[in-house]
């Protein structure tokens, strides 16, 4: 067996995450910018104190001084990034003795950052974004705190069914959750409407609705509508759309037998081969934008918003990226779970975790300032504007999750979806199936050959885990 740190390590660079697929316009480089108490320019609505249910101030307002630095995924993000600074402002306000520091980050790079601060830890920020598919990676770098000493039952209970055990490696809690992100397919309703279509039950009738909507108007050989935004840049935001339909079809790409590891990515599983001939066959067909293997995560994203594409797979938080850029969609857009007799996705949970190297009076005030962030506003700014749905169950019967364009992520929700994948080499194992679907869009390898070299990688893969 090879070294474990070294590979946990190496996966960890190796890593986007998925909840990168599920960012928007976020800085590439890291930015720093402190949310002081002398800068007023915040939002009125959001920072009113008669909004605010913080926090005893009896205990928080007074005390040493703690300083809490931040890395955000969100602080770069438009437009909800700017709410993160108006909370912080506003938790400040009312704690007098804390300093809270948000250094913006793209979600793409936040993992390489921590991956490469994990051997100095004083460099290591108090609080740092997560989502649940990296919490087995940074669980084994020892960076995470376990929250359950410091979540009290209250805090505990308002979270919705599901949520903080998404949040869980073992028995530990590791990090506090923000939001809920599971995949869906946005689409539009008008276009179904007009086209005649039915929302899609399986991959196949799936496949018939793109065709349906894929529209070459001058007859010029080149679409102006395709069917379906695909993103099929070899990616984070990529592999982890594939990872959930290969989920959806019955295929589990990481599996536990016996207390070791396992796959189905094999060549002699028929459902494999089905669903990845499926997938990348799309992009013969014509289905999908041109060019695929450059459209990202922001480029799917302001394709549907413009109207160039008529489904997209993605959290829901694509559908703040469409409402911001393109207003005229109110009203047009519905969301159903994705095809398939199996659940396709994960809760999808992301938040904060806490620094494991922070000492136990920054973990407590980091913990306050938390729970803070998802009560004090009760407009839910930050939520609405994003299009993410809120972890808490009060949050989930807001008023503006309720219409057809999240129908699609509360069903998958009530439903269920798949636990959170515990594999600490899972952004390793995404990276192999990028490879695989990339190979074949840039026509390096034939399907079958793409089948082979993912089920060779996937076998070294695990052997560095078993």
């Amino acid at each position: 067996m090879k070294n474990r740190v070294i590979a946990v390590i190496l996966t960890a660079i190796m890593a986007m995450s998925c909840l990168a697929g599920c960012g928007n316009n976020a800085e590439e480089d890291t930015t720093e910018k402190k949310a002081t108490v002398q800068d007023e320019e915040t939002d009125a609505a959001s920072t009113d104190d008669t909004d605010t249910v913080g926090a005893d101030d009896d205990e928080a307002s007074i005390g040493d001084k703690v300083s809490l630095t931040v890395l955000c995924g969100y602080a770069g993000e438009d437009p909800h990034g700017q709410y993160i600074y108006q909370y912080a402002e506003a938790y400040m306000r009312e704690h007098p003795n804390v300093e809270i520091e948000i250094q913006s980050i793209s979600t793409n790079d936040i993992y390489t950052k921590l991956s490469s601060m994990a051997t100095t830890p004083s460099d290591l920020p108090e609080v740092f974004f997560t989502s649940a598919d990296a919490v087995a990676t940074l669980h084994d770098l020892g960076l995470t705190q376990d929250l359950a000493g410091l979540l009290s039952d209250e805090n505990i209970e308002k979270f919705a069914e599901g949520v903080i055990d998404s949040c869980k490696f073992g028995d530990e809690i590791t990090y506090f959750p923000i939001a809920v992100q599971p995949q869906a397919v946005i689409y539009r309703q008008d276009r179904f409407e007009e086209a005649g279509l039915s929302i899609p039950t399986n991959w196949d009738d799936f496949v018939k609705c793109a065709q349906a909507l894929t529209k070459d108007e001058d007859d010029d050989g080149t679409a102006e509508e395709w069917g379906f935004g695909m993103i099929g840049a070899n990616n984070s935001s990529g592999q982890s759309r594939f990872l959930s339909y290969l989920w959806a079809n019955g295929v589990d790409a990481i599996l536990e037998e016996n207390g070791e590891w396992g796959t189905d990515l094999t060549v002699d599983n028929e459902k494999l081969s089905q669903a990845f001939t499926r997938w990348t066959d799309m992009n013969v067909e014509g289905i999908v934008p041109i060019g695929i293997t450059e459209v990202d995560y922001p480029t799917a994203a302001n394709y549907f918003a413009m109207g160039y594409t008529s489904m997209f797979m993605t959290g829901s938080n694509a559908l703040g990226v469409a409402y911001a850029n393109n207003p005229d969609l109110e009203g047009k857009l519905g969301s159903f779970k994705l095809p398939g007799e199996y659940a396709g996705t994960m809760l999808g949970t992301e938040g904060y975790a806490v620094s494991s190297h922070a000492d136990e009076a920054t973990q407590e005030v980091a913990v306050d300032f938390l729970n803070f962030f998802v009560e004090h506003d009760q407009e839910m700014s930050f939520w609405q504007s994003s299009g993410k749905i809120p972890a808490t169950t009060d949050g989930q019967t807001a008023e503006y999750i309720m219409g057809d364009d999240y129908a699609g992520y509360l069903q998958q929700i009530a439903d269920g979806c798949r636990p959170v994948a515990s594999f600490a080499g899972i952004s390793g194992l995404k990276s192999v199936l990028g490879d695989a679907y990339a190979s074949v869009f840039s026509e390096e390898k034939t399907s079958e050959q793409a089948l082979e070299i993912l089920e060779s990688a996937t076998k070294e893969l695990l052997e560095d885990y078993n």
